[in-house]
């Protein structure tokens, strides 16, 4: 089996590499004895693409294969390259002519699509673009997983209580489905609602086997303290380790939210390529809401120090905000059989005591 993974140094491509790994050296290590599952070999290959200049990638390699299995489940290399350029993007595919591909780079920051909009666009449709005309014209049996988001819905006008702007009005008391309004609000998620439709498109065309998620909040350890979650759990191993004033800094905490924890996204991406239904949608998601302000008094509960204060920096809180965003997963179990298995709290737990480890480094 040989595999693709797009963003593979990401938050989302580490766990994901992890995983796969993982679960082939199960399933080689299932009976010693036997051969394994018929189409399955006894090595799976993962070949990452990124282009960042700030990773090793050898030590990545090394770490991914330490923490999924060993040099005899499976071979991890790194091809880096600028999946803008038709040319790069179609090498890579004709060299390795892969099973399966992990879309996972992208250009995924609201703030950065509004400053660099043409950039975005370029990254997120463009790449996306590039390799499905790859995979038609050099691995046209392979599988193609495109991760978008759930920032594509129509939730603009879900609004916290007290803002006000121009925006769609929604009913925030229901979980949002596959066949909800679609109506993107900021460059990134117009970028992401663009590949969602070509992609799709494009497997009814041209029988490409793709499938697209709409991922709604994820968290877990490893996760860039720019995202809320990690954010809290970053200040809160600081305060306990005595270089930070026992103050978190939050923006608006009275919003509900959907957070998967990564290692069950990572799952539900596999199980959709390996178990989905070509040319569908499914939102990757809990399918429950809970509030920010939720999340942060269960971070402040597991820390040793309980005189820690709250205090909100009207820097960390957006001009416009929906009050209520949950996804409903109900497509995705019938599909596939996926199911959540980490809950809110060990997730919350295993992202602290990440930060606890990187903070003494």
């Amino acid at each position: 089996m040989r595999i693709l993974i797009t963003g593979m140094a990401g938050f989302v491509g580490r766990h994901l590499a992890q995983y796969l790994i993982k679960t082939h050296h199960q399933i080689n290590n299932h009976d010693n004895n036997s051969a394994p599952p018929e189409g399955i070999s006894r090595k799976i290959e993962i070949t990452g693409v990124d282009i960042r200049e700030d990773i090793n990638y050898g030590d990545f390699c090394r770490s991914a294969l330490n923490a999924g299995g060993s040099e005899e489940d499976a071979i991890v290399n790194f091809a880096r390259a600028d999946l803008r350029k038709k040319h790069d993007v179609e090498k890579i595919i004709k060299d390795l002519a892969p099973d399966r591909i992990y879309h996972l780079a992208a250009q995924s920051s609201v703030s950065y699509s509004w400053e660099n909009p043409r950039q975005t666009f370029e990254i997120n449709v463009f790449s996306g673009i590039n390799i499905l005309e790859s995979v038609k014209k050099h691995s046209p049996g392979c599988r193609v997983l495109f991760t978008c988001t759930a920032e594509e819905y129509d939730i603009a006008d879900n609004m916290a209580p007290g803002n006000t702007g121009a925006g769609i009005k929604s009913d925030c008391g229901q979980a949002i489905t596959e066949q909800s309004k679609i109506n993107p609000s900021n460059p990134y998620a117009i970028s992401k609602a663009a590949i969602d439709f070509f992609a799709t498109t494009y497997c009814r065309a041209t029988g490409i086997a793709v499938y697209v998620t709409r991922s709604f909040n994820h968290t877990g350890p490893g996760q860039s303290e720019r995202f809320v979650v990690s954010d809290f759990a970053k200040q809160v191993a600081e305060i306990e380790a005595g270089i930070k004033a026992p103050v978190i800094n939050v923006g608006n905490t009275e919003v509900y939210r959907d957070f998967l924890d990564v290692r069950d996204v990572v799952r539900a991406y596999r199980d959709i390529i390996e178990k989905g239904h070509a040319g569908q949608i499914y939102n990757v998601c809990s399918g429950e809401r809970i509030s920010v302000s939720q999340i942060l008094g269960m971070l402040m509960s597991l820390s040793s120090i309980k005189n820690i204060k709250v205090k909100v920096d009207s820097k960390k809180i957006r001009p416009i905000d929906s009050y209520s965003v949950y996804g409903d997963n109900t497509k995705l179990k019938d599909h596939t059989g996926w199911e959540p298995c980490i809950n809110i709290i060990k997730s919350l737990e295993d992202t602290l005591n990440w930060w606890r480890k990187e903070i003494k480094k």
